[in-house]
């Protein structure tokens, strides 16, 4: 994640998810960023804007690109994000006509938030994996435990006589929920943002609507109208991602009241041990699930700051996606990675003997 001290290795992965991380990390996130100048420069070229000679000399170097992402380090330092050093990287030592071929009608904002865009549907297909695995484990507890006696709990006080899978449907219904809403999701985030300069959609004059579709469609987007001061889409991701970690964090809450000693509602294989009591086995992962999902909603409330964005553009409001949805996505995608070893742990649910 985000925070050096957790992401250091000392901690391993309690609170990091390699798979999650590697679709933020820098050279994942700069081929988003050179695939929709690819595809904008394609554009270009199909709607007769730039001479084919010039488009294939600009491809030629996106492509060719070969400059790691700390190359644009001291340029996103200068101008608050890495687009500009980017494109003057990649028009450097090409002919007027085939550096034209390459940004021109684009704007920084146009690159990174299509960039996103791509991310966060990666993301979401990693995250629906794992819930639908998930699910798949909470009806394997069912089968094996669903009828065993099990004390309703309300006000974490003994209410009455139940099952296990009074439990286990309550952990097993907002999954459903979630994957249902991410149809919708996909279609309100999937679209590019095409906007230019200050959101007009302009340019190439006369040719502006064409050169969008065209690109648009080449990165497998939708185009919709112009988004760039309307960050609802983003807002909806972390709040989609807040009610997945929510709903992990739930389970590993209800897991470690359960495996309370003097409870002892669950029985797990292995772990966590104590450097000073070595009686004690502590539900690691499910403490971790509790955690990452606390984590997870707090950040969700800086997230939705992002919608204050002033006037046609707002490199504060704008930042504040940047240091949140990844580690968002990170911490959801490391609550399900745990609840999937925690539910693969389990032994026994319900009354002991």
């Amino acid at each position: 994640m985000t925070n050096a001290f957790t992401a250091s290795g000392l901690f391993g992965e309690l609170f990091r998810d390699p798979a999650i991380a590697a679709e933020f990390a820098a050279p994942a996130f700069l081929a988003r960023m050179c695939a929709f100048e690819a595809a904008w420069t394609r554009a270009l070229a199909a709607a007769g804007a730039v001479a084919p000679g010039d488009a294939d000399a600009a491809l030629a170097a996106i492509e060719g690109h070969a400059a790691g992402p700390d190359a644009f380090a001291a340029a996103s330092l200068r101008d608050g994000l890495p687009v500009p050093g980017l494109v003057a990287a990649l028009r450097r030592g090409l002919p007027p006509g085939a550096a034209a071929a390459i940004h021109t009608g684009a704007t920084s904002q146009d690159v990174i938030d299509s960039a996103m865009v791509l991310t966060l549907l990666a993301v979401a297909g990693h995250l629906e994996g794992r819930l639908r695995a998930l699910g798949a484990c909470i009806d394997e507890l069912s089968r094996r435990f669903g009828t065993r006696p099990l004390t309703a709990r309300t006000r974490m006080q003994a209410a009455l006589p139940a099952t296990v899978e009074l439990r286990l449907a309550a952990w097993r219904r907002p999954l459903a929920d979630h994957l249902a809403r991410l149809a919708g999701l996909r279609t309100e985030i999937g679209r590019a943002q095409i906007g230019g300069a200050v959101g007009l959609r302009d340019a190439p004059e006369g040719r502006a609507a064409e050169v969008a579709e065209a690109a648009a469609r080449a990165l497998g987007l939708a185009l919709g109208p112009v988004w760039h001061t309307d960050r609802s889409p983003m807002v909806a991701f972390g709040h989609w991602l807040t009610l997945v970690a929510g709903t992990a964090g739930k389970i590993g809450q209800d897991v470690a009241l359960m495996a309370q000693q003097g409870l002892d509602e669950i029985a797990l294989a292995g772990g966590g041990g104590s450097s000073a009591m070595p009686h004690k086995q502590n539900p690691v992962a499910a403490e971790c699930m509790v955690a990452l999902a606390r984590f997870v909603a707090a950040q969700q409330g800086l997230l939705a700051q992002a919608m204050l964005h002033e006037q046609e553009r707002s490199g504060a409001a704008w930042a504040l996606e940047w240091l949140t949805l990844p580690a968002m996505a990170e911490a959801t995608g490391a609550a399900l990675a745990h609840g999937l070893r925690l539910l693969g742990a389990v032994e026994r649910i319900g009354a002991p003997g």
